[in-house]
């Protein structure tokens, strides 16, 4: 995304449309870019998914946006746009497998792992918020070298 032409222009039109506008990118054509190329993922997706349980229902992928959007949470990606990386996605994505595998070993209801996904969503959406504040502080408490 960051060495691409249209992964930069991505991330600019996440970040600030109006910005991104007035830099000169068609943000347009870009939003439609991007919902291309997410649909083309999904419908890979769904393949997949119908490959692996042998049939195909269109109530198959119901529920799983939380995951998605843990997932991308998670692995750093700000609910407000412009930032994230595939990578970091992925370990977001590894880590919700995880703690949903260590809930169903334990047999933890499915409604009480949607509670606990929901919560790690509010943690790390905090913690990204917390992490710009402690960083204005951090900026205010150290004295600035350049006299």
């Amino acid at each position: 995304m960051r060495y691409t032409r249209l992964g930069r222009r991505i991330y600019a039109v996440g970040g600030n449309p109006p910005a991104a506008q007035l830099s000169g990118i068609n943000v347009k054509l870009t939003q439609l870019i991007a919902f291309a190329i997410a649909g083309f993922m999904a419908a890979v997706a769904s393949i997949l998914m119908a490959a692996r349980l042998n049939s195909g229902s269109p109530n198959y992928g119901v529920g799983m946006e939380l995951q998605a959007i843990a997932a991308a949470v998670i692995g750093g990606a700000s609910l407000t746009g412009g930032r994230g990386n595939i990578l970091s996605t992925l370990f977001g994505a590894l880590t919700i497998v995880i703690v949903q595998n260590g809930l169903n070993l334990n047999a933890v209801p499915t409604s009480l792992q949607n509670i606990i996904i929901g919560l790690i969503i509010l943690l790390a959406v905090g913690i990204d918020m917390w992490r710009e504040e402690i960083g204005l502080i951090f900026q205010r408490m150290v004295p600035s070298r350049n006299p």
